[in-house]
């Protein structure tokens, strides 16, 4: 609502922190009243007084300007407005962007290239200067750059996943801080720089800029407001027993492994579709089948539509059901989460109408892909990735539909949502 008052989360969990201090304060000089302990009383009444003050501190630091909490259109190619990045996170609403003649996700060999149509560019200045910029793209590039922070060590990145969930509108978060800045798309990290390690003076001192305004370049449609910036953390600090803060010791989390079910070998099942709420978007292991991919002689064997459009996406996960990446493909590029990025080779000469049956594999480290059973892709992971991928033991299908299915192989277990119906999404 306009003109309502927005005040950080952050600052409601200080409230309580002082709340509960100022509680445990009354509860030990209470005791030392019934004690008659003169100097106790006196200590206790200095630590209400500051706590107080605190609570006080904290309140009006809560305030952030009404103004920037809310949505604000950006009506021009070009537009500067003003914008206390160091105070605040700069969120943006933007919409993916969708590039016909490159099929939605363009290719370009040269690494500074980058299509007007899928990009944002955000200069911030200092005193009424423009002294650096941000640029980062609706879509990830099958070559090129996704994101930049110019004037950082190495600032050329890809996005470590597909952005915001290949959703149409994006919601985007740049957090500036002292220590460096992070770019997030609902909730998930996709570009961090750490100020503090950078070689570039400029880039070392970013954290301290007093950036004033920003200037929002090939913008125009897309929407920016204000948020509180992520909590930072407080050190314990000394006190009277009662009041010393302290951690709780730290537990590690097991989940059991979820209940498997043997699938006979030769039987045709469906791609499931994983990106559902039941599934807990790829998240649980109920929509995954259990398969010891890396040491397997024949991998995963899929039938689904192959055109430049429509991916193909495996969900990867290793023996603890933790999601270590992906692996997805279609005519025009092939995936590797962190490892590879690259074209697709010409193979019209093996394509049979619109579904192929196709297979993926990994066994030693060397990713494989052909069709119809004649190889058409190999390459040797290197070291880094091959470490991290050493240990895929489930895989799960993401957007792919009913339509598609996957052949079952050797040593493959069901979760519980991956039946015949995939819980339901599929007719028997």
């Amino acid at each position: 609502m306009r003109g309502t008052q927005f005040i950080p989360k952050s600052i409601t969990c200080v409230y309580s922190s002082i709340q509960r201090q100022l509680h445990l304060i009354n509860r030990s000089s209470n005791r030392a009243l019934k004690t008659h302990d003169h100097f106790s009383q006196a200590m206790f009444t200095m630590y209400r007084l500051l706590a107080l003050a605190a609570l006080a501190a904290a309140v009006l630091s809560a305030e952030i300007d009404p103004s920037l909490t809310e949505w604000k259109k950006i009506d021009r190619g070009v537009e500067i407005v003003k914008f206390p990045l160091n105070k605040y996170t700069l969120q943006i609403k933007s919409f993916r962007s969708n590039v016909p003649e490159h099929g939605g996700d363009p290719i370009y060999a040269n690494n500074t290239v980058v299509d007007k149509s899928t990009s944002m560019l955000v200069h911030y200045m200092v005193d009424g200067r423009r002294i650096g910029q941000f640029v980062w793209n609706t879509i990830p590039y099958v070559a090129g750059t996704d994101v930049i922070l110019f004037g950082c060590q190495a600032p050329y990145s890809r996005y470590r996943s597909e952005p915001c969930n290949g959703e149409f509108e994006q919601i985007w978060s740049w957090n500036f801080s002292k220590g460096g800045a992070v770019l997030t798309c609902f909730d998930t990290v996709q570009y961090e720089v750490d100020f503090a390690r950078a070689r570039n003076p400029s880039c070392k001192n970013m954290g301290s800029l007093n950036i004033e305004k920003l200037r929002f370049t090939n913008m125009a449609g897309f929407y920016y407001r204000a948020a509180p910036q992520p909590e930072e953390q407080e050190p314990p600090t000394d006190g009277p027993e009662d009041l010393r803060i302290t951690s709780p010791e730290p537990t590690t989390a097991t989940t059991l492994p979820p209940t498997t079910t043997p699938m006979p070998v030769g039987d045709i099942n469906p791609t499931c579709n994983c990106w559902t709420r039941e599934c807990g978007y790829c998240s649980k292991l109920e929509c995954a089948v259990k398969y010891d991919l890396t040491n397997a002689d024949t991998g995963i064997t899929v039938n689904s539509v192959l055109n430049r459009k429509d991916f193909n996406y495996i969900k990867l996960y290793n023996g603890e059901g933790k999601n270590i990446g992906y692996f997805k493909w279609n005519l025009k590029a092939i995936f590797l989460e962190g490892c590879i990025f690259c074209r697709s080779p010409r193979m019209k000469s093996i394509l049979k109408g619109d579904y192929n049956e196709w297979n993926f594999s990994m066994k030693g480290g060397v990713i494989r892909l052909s069709v119809g059973g004649e190889s058409f892709y190999e390459r040797k992971l290197g070291r880094g990735c091959r470490t991290h991928y050493e240990d895929v033991q489930y895989f799960s299908f993401q957007r792919m539909s009913c339509d598609s299915s996957f052949l079952v192989g050797d040593g493959m277990e069901r979760g519980s949502l991956m039946d015949r119906t995939c819980n339901g999404q599929c007719d028997a």
